[in-house]
């Protein structure tokens, strides 16, 4: 079901808002009569308010809402092709960290810097593995994919 666009901006802003539907009603346009009511919207049991006026469960909303938290959630986690780049980065060195290392300052005193630095030989050696393996390129085992039936002839040459 395609929401209106009051219902989008509900959506959005009850997300925002940490979950109270009071506030995003108000940011997303509904009076503030209607906008008391907007908990009841998310509710799975129809409420009587005061006015004995039955308020409707709305329960695209909700799964619009579980959509929007499962994609923040997904979005939380690298894909297949996030992690590729990222190992791809540091096998080429191109990527950053930061390390701390100890600098003589003069008269046997020392200070520590944070300092950025590219992937040594190392760690871009096991990016480059784990590359290699994520891709198949590294295996141990033999794939033979061969015509596994087997034809014998016998020749007892002339008969004569």
């Amino acid at each position: 079901m395609d929401l209106k666009i009051k219902e989008q901006a509900f959506v959005h802003e009850y997300l925002i808002s940490g979950g109270n539907a009071y506030q995003a009603a108000k940011k997303a346009g509904y009076a503030p009569s209607t906008a008391k009511h907007a908990y009841q919207w998310l509710e799975d049991d129809t409420k009587i308010n005061q006015t004995s006026r039955r308020l409707p469960f709305k329960p695209y909303l909700a799964a619009a809402i579980d959509k929007e938290l499962k994609k923040i959630e997904e979005a939380k986690i690298a894909d297949v092709i996030e992690i590729q780049q990222y190992l791809t980065s540091v096998m080429r060195k191109e990527s950053r960290s930061e390390c701390i290392m100890v600098v003589g300052t003069g008269e046997g005193r020392s200070e520590t810097q944070i300092i950025e630095k590219a992937p040594d030989e190392k760690e871009a050696m096991k990016a480059a593995e784990l590359l290699g393996k994520a891709r198949g390129m590294f295996s141990d085992r033999l794939d033979i994919n061969a015509d596994m039936d087997l034809n014998i002839t016998i020749d007892y040459g002339d008969d004569g």
